[in-house]
């Protein structure tokens, strides 16, 4: 509107002034070819033909000829417009404001059954909170026709906040608030502040609690519980540990219990097996006398054994043999040493 008033005024100027002639009779109005150079003024409407949106902004469209504020807003980029029609910027970068809002905890009484009982509830608390925002294209009228401008009132954005606030935080009492109900009272209170705050064309993008003030008793209590909590827990792993450490011990004397036994009956295995062998070749040695091209001369083993007739080693010899052989193949090469005394003879070998 500015720039047509400003190039009609404009051209009227410019084509006075090529229209008036100064003579010798004085001043005179006359129009000349040159006067009709002042319509070129009116090039000064084509830049209101354009309106550009700059990055990071939507463009808010009044037109007085056409039902004032319009439901479509402009996109960023250079977009067409007619002569009459406003364009009002508006920010879409994102927005953040920071509260303390006070908000009650807890119910204070409750309906159970067709009865009213008092809960213990009713404690408030303060939360330090962060809001972040931003206007949308989308919503961007709604927000201009609520607020007039690019900016709004920080008490409006308080007010919806404390609104919401309060509407979920007594839904939980202070104490399951501090032990970590928190983040469900935040994610709660988003929610309700997405659908709050978009009827007045704002898009949230998160909503943050900082911190949460319940009063120095209150805290003092949940700190002693936790700490109380963080006992039990540690006593707990004590008592495991030694039972761990006890079923140690329990195991590790069973596998040297068994290992003993074990080794036992493989040391009374060995022996027996060592005996029945030793016993084996005595007999086997012993028979090997009388055997004449494979077979047994049962005759010469009677006379031999009855009557004494015959060369040959008696079993008691053989068995001196073999038990001497089993000695020379266990000796370890070192003679014993023998200490005579008044009556008594000692044997000791050079490791006693």
């Amino acid at each position: 509107m500015f720039s047509i008033i400003f190039s009609l005024i404009a051209v009227a100027a410019i084509f006075v002034g090529l229209s008036v002639i100064q003579t010798g009779e004085g001043i005179r109005f006359r129009v000349r070819k040159r006067s009709f150079f002042a319509f070129f003024a009116l090039l000064l409407i084509v830049p209101s033909f354009f309106a550009q949106v700059n990055a990071n902004e939507v463009g808010i469209v009044y037109d007085p000829l056409n039902g004032g504020l319009q439901d479509t807003a402009l996109g960023e980029g250079l977009h067409i417009v007619t002569p009459f029609q406003q364009v009002n910027m508006i920010s879409t970068k994102l927005r953040e404001d920071s509260f303390t809002v006070s908000a009650q905890t807890g119910k204070i009484i409750q309906v159970v059954d067709g009865v009213t009982e008092e809960t213990g509830g009713g404690q408030f608390a303060n939360y330090q909170v962060t809001l972040q925002y931003r206007i949308e294209v989308a919503n961007a009228q709604t927000f201009y026709r609520n607020f007039g401008g690019d900016s709004v009132s920080k008490s409006t954005i308080e007010a919806r906040i404390r609104e919401s606030l309060q509407e979920n935080s007594v839904e939980f009492d202070i104490f399951s608030i501090l032990k970590g109900g928190l983040n469900d009272v935040r994610l709660s209170t988003e929610n309700a502040l997405k659908v709050s705050l978009f009827e007045l064309g704002i898009t949230v993008e998160s909503f943050i609690i900082l911190d949460v003030d319940a009063g120095v008793v209150i805290e003092a209590v949940v700190e002693a519980e936790a700490t109380a909590a963080k006992q039990k827990e540690i006593a707990l792993k004590d008592q495991e540990a030694e039972l761990i450490r006890f079923d140690t011990i329990k195991l590790t004397t069973t596998i040297q219990a068994e290992t003993v036994v074990i080794e036992a009956t493989a040391q009374a295995e060995s022996e027996r097996i060592l005996y029945s062998v030793t016993a084996n070749a005595i007999y086997t040695m012993y028979e090997e006398q009388f055997m004449d091209d494979g077979v047994l001369d049962v005759v010469g083993k009677n006379d031999f054994e009855i009557n004494g007739i015959g060369g040959y080693l008696t079993i008691s010899e053989i068995s001196d043999v073999v038990l001497t052989q089993l000695y020379y193949d266990k000796w370890d090469g070192i003679l014993p040493e023998i200490l005579a005394g008044d009556g008594v003879d000692i044997l000791l070998t050079p490791n006693d």
